[in-house]
């Protein structure tokens, strides 16, 4: 891989000015979001589940049947059989799959209350529709998205989310999402983007990331780290991403960007404008990629750049086939997102797994090219490492955070189970979701949200939906 010293030559002596500056700016409204009693749940409890089929996701391990796992103080204390549980409560999962909380890794939460207004024959284009109405949107209907998405998040066995803000029109925003986020009870990591309609010429708001950054390290504990968001060389010249790349370097900040969407924007060549920059790493993440290229596909794996696929939406926009096998057999690191409601119709992260393991397997005409397993990998551990969380979340591991989803197998169209992580990706829906753990916190019990009043939030939403003149 290059060597990024021209980059640093060229940029971050230019930003030394505003990250000396940073240094100085208050940490502000950290009381604000903390929330130690998420709204959607109670206290982490001390908890045994018990006689399920365990899918631990750590390397090489089997499936495990009749076994117990014990949490407790938010992290996983045991696993094995017949585990001590007194003063514990506990859940019979007989007939059931436990596995890792799943790991959303990019989704547009701010949209989510447009959902369903995808393009259709005679009326406008996607992104012209979501530029106009975008303008409209106040923090409040932003934060109405976030808190939709984060439920059916939650509703759907997902407990760690990648909230793709790029929706920011100014610091309300970020504040309004954020609050909702850190109520939600779920993991996560806030992508700081820009407005839809910002100026391609114009940069991001330097000043206000990081005051969020520094907002978010005064917290001594924390669920939601930060990344930035941006708009990359195939929507910005060079004088605009490269100052935003060396910003997020000298902050120590992951970046995300869309790359190689259409074969218009392929044409730009923007992975290897990226890669002859020296910026490329594993604390980059590069979404949708349909349209990379053989060369492409090596410089990312070079570099240890993951790769986040999003199939349904980047099918219905038309942006085309996620080359899933060409990028597991090149050993780049994959994640998977929802993307956004407006295009996914809802947040179902199971048919997200079935139709990459389809798209591996109908592009290659190999129907071996890629297990349930791989994909369940993904979904979990692979994407709790491409955070940096690998350590933390990811598997059924002893002394890692508690995040789990429990998946009712007993239910018709799940039964039987013969082969339990074929099941999980090829079979179960959000309703097989029967217990969703999140930093130890329930979630979810029974098949039941807790702690929701679902029919409150479809009023507020109808509310501001008519504000924007909308149906």
């Amino acid at each position: 891989m290059p060597d990024d010293a021209s980059l640093n030559r060229r940029t971050l002596l230019k930003f030394g000015a505003t990250v000396g500056a940073g240094l100085a700016l208050p940490a502000v409204g950290a009381a604000e979001l903390r929330t130690d009693q998420p709204a959607t749940s109670g206290r982490a409890v001390h908890l045994v589940i018990r006689h399920a089929t365990v899918l631990s996701m750590e390397p090489g391990a089997a499936a495990m049947n009749d076994t117990d796992v014990q949490m407790r103080d938010g992290r996983i204390v045991a696993v094995g059989n017949s585990l001590p549980g007194e003063g514990a409560e506990s859940i019979d999962a007989t007939g059931m799959i436990l596995i890792p909380g799943l790991v959303d890794s990019h989704w547009h939460l701010w949209n989510s209350v447009l959902r369903n207004s995808a393009p259709a024959p005679g009326g406008e284009a996607f992104f012209k529709s979501q530029l106009a109405v975008s303008k409209r949107f106040t923090p409040q209907i932003s934060a109405l998205g976030v808190r939709l998405g984060l439920l059916e998040a939650a509703n759907s066995g997902i407990t760690t989310v990648n909230n793709w803000a790029h929706n920011l029109r100014d610091s309300a925003f970020a504040q309004a999402e954020l609050k909702a986020l850190f109520a939600s009870g779920l993991r996560g990591r806030f992508w700081y983007g820009y407005a839809q309609d910002l100026d391609a010429t114009a940069a991001m708001d330097f000043a206000d990331i990081q005051r969020v950054q520094a907002q978010l390290r005064s917290m001594p504990v924390s669920r939601v780290d930060m990344g930035l968001a941006i708009r990359g060389p195939e929507r910005t010249s060079a004088a605009i991403w490269e100052p935003e790349f060396a910003f997020a370097k000298a902050h120590g900040l992951p970046i995300s960007t869309h790359i190689a969407v259409t074969a218009k924007t392929q044409k730009e060549k923007a992975l290897q404008q990226l890669a002859s920059r020296g910026v490329l790493g594993p604390s980059v993440q590069l979404v949708h990629a349909t349209h990379v290229d053989a060369q492409d596909i090596e410089t990312i794996a070079q570099s240890g750049a993951s790769v986040c696929l999003t199939p349904l939406t980047e099918m219905r926009v038309g942006y085309g086939l996620a080359q899933v096998d060409a990028l597991h057999r090149a050993k780049i690191p994959i994640t998977l997102g929802i993307d956004t409601l407006v295009l996914s119709g809802n947040a179902n992260p199971f048919m997200v797994m079935q139709t990459l393991l389809n798209l591996a397997v109908g592009m290659s005409g190999n129907e071996q090219a890629l297990t349930a397993r791989d994909v369940l990998f993904w979904a979990t551990q692979g994407g709790a490492n491409a955070m940096g969380l690998g350590g933390q979340i990811g598997s059924i591991t002893p002394g890692k955070r508690a995040d789990l989803t429990l998946i009712d197998a007993r239910r018709l169209g799940m039964m039987p189970v013969l082969d339990p992580f074929a099941s999980v990706v090829q079979s179960a829906t959000p309703a097989d979701v029967d217990t969703v753990i999140a930093d130890g916190r329930v979630l979810k019990r029974g098949g039941r949200l807790l702690g929701s009043d679902c029919a409150a939030l479809t009023r507020e939403i109808a509310g501001q939906l008519r504000a924007l003149g909308l149906p």
